[in-house]
């Protein structure tokens, strides 16, 4: 069985799981770099609607195989070798045997699984990390099937450890039909999820995408704020037959690097998305008509161009980048592109050489200089100290056209 067979029929979760693959990938090797041991905590492990006798559809699966190439890269290159451990977190019981018959056949990681719900189980994740010793860092996946179990309050502890990074499921098709429930029950588990009710005002009385987009930041700032992190980004993963957001991944990190490398995962994984989709539109169409009935020109389709609503949610998102960039360039006159980077990186769909666009749009146009680039250099780059000086007129665009 291939990969792809794997998925059928959740192409959302293939979507999911290239990003985390590739988000593990590099993360392993930077990180490896610096630090001696690698933790990865699955706190919702499974397994779940594995296709694979092997889990190979599974994240935990996944993060060993990412984790072992790390170690092999690093033993290859210098030497050394990294420690790897996990921690893995199911509290089905059903689910557990699963997990634990997986992990009892490895014996080159160090590996801890745990029949515990999240709540329960905060305290043994830190303990687990911490004795990893002083130069171990861990990576925590947060992926619920809902949007409890996993409250700001209870998660706090893990958004707060330092060193750290946190990779979370969203899951914004639920929410987003939920959070307007007259149920108090429902309305009290969103406050805990959101760690206060202050989010029911940013998105009151906004149309349906634009309070989709209004409750994933607002839920990306309260991760940010508690955990005293310096950069946040969330990648949009669609349903596979609908067009509309099935979840967002929100990544948050304390280094730019760590950004840079969820950014490049997110912008390979949605051409496999796209795919995926169209894959599932195909089947979908065939199960309806028959495929007898679609005729040659269905069967020897082979676009490989994104749909017109995935162009369209990038149209918005970048749009909406440029025009917050433009604003904050001409507000501060001299702008450092470190901190116009880190901002136009919180939006999904947007990516660097957008942004290395904008800027020489603007100076083509004579409204902006780009300070501080070394003899020869083309663009800015991170870390570099260059500075965007804004010297056109202010403008009120929307779209974010220099007046």
């Amino acid at each position: 069985m291939s990969t792809g067979d794997l998925y059928t029929g959740r192409e959302q979760t293939l979507v999911k799981h290239f990003i985390l693959r590739n988000c593990l990938e590099r993360f392993a090797i930077i990180v490896g770099s610096r630090w001696d041991t690698l933790t990865y905590v699955d706190c919702f492990s499974g397994p779940w609607n594995v296709q694979s006798e092997q889990f190979q559809d599974s994240s935990f699966a996944i993060a060993l195989e990412q984790l072992r190439k790390a170690r092999k890269i690093h033993k290859d290159r210098t030497g050394r070798t990294l420690t790897i451990r996990c921690f893995f977190l199911e509290k089905k019981r059903s689910a557990y045997d699963k997990l634990k018959h997986f992990t009892d056949q490895i014996a080159d990681v160090e590996i801890k699984p745990k029949n515990k719900a999240l709540e329960e189980a905060v305290q043994d994740i830190l303990d687990f990390v911490k004795q990893g010793g002083p130069k171990a860092f861990p990576f925590i996946f947060i992926d619920p099937t809902g949007w409890t179990g996993f409250a700001m309050a209870t998660i706090a502890p893990l958004l707060k450890h330092k060193p750290g990074e946190i990779l979370i499921n969203f899951m914004t098709e639920h929410i987003r039909r939920f959070v307007d429930s007259p149920q108090q029950l429902t309305q009290d588990s969103f406050k805990r999820l959101f760690g206060s009710g202050e989010f029911k005002e940013k998105v009151k009385g906004l149309a349906q995408k634009d309070r989709e987009d209004a409750l994933v930041t607002a839920y990306s700032e309260c991760v940010k704020q508690v955990g005293a992190f310096g950069y946040t980004s969330s990648a949009i993963v669609l349903h596979p037959g609908k067009d509309r957001t099935q979840f967002h991944l929100i990544y948050a990190t304390r280094d730019p690097k760590g950004i840079e490398v969820f950014k490049s995962a997110e912008k390979k994984a949605m051409a496999v998305m796209e795919k995926a989709r169209r894959e599932a539109h195909k089947r979908e169409r065939e199960e309806r008509i028959g495929h007898s009935q679609l005729g040659l020109s269905f069967d020897n389709d082979t676009s490989q161009d994104p749909s017109t609503y995935f162009l369209s949610l990038r149209d918005r998102y970048t749009s909406r980048a440029r025009a917050a960039i433009l604003n904050l360039v001409q507000t501060k006159k001299q702008l450092a592109y470190d901190e116009a980077w880190s901002s136009s990186m919180t939006f999904p769909l947007t990516w660097e050489s957008d942004l290395k666009k904008w800027i020489h749009e603007w100076e083509q146009d004579g409204h902006l200089e780009t300070r501080g680039m070394k003899k020869r250099q083309r663009v800015p780059q991170l870390g570099q100290n260059i500075f965007l000086v804004w010297k056109g007129t202010r403008t009120s665009s929307s779209r974010g056209q220099p007046g």
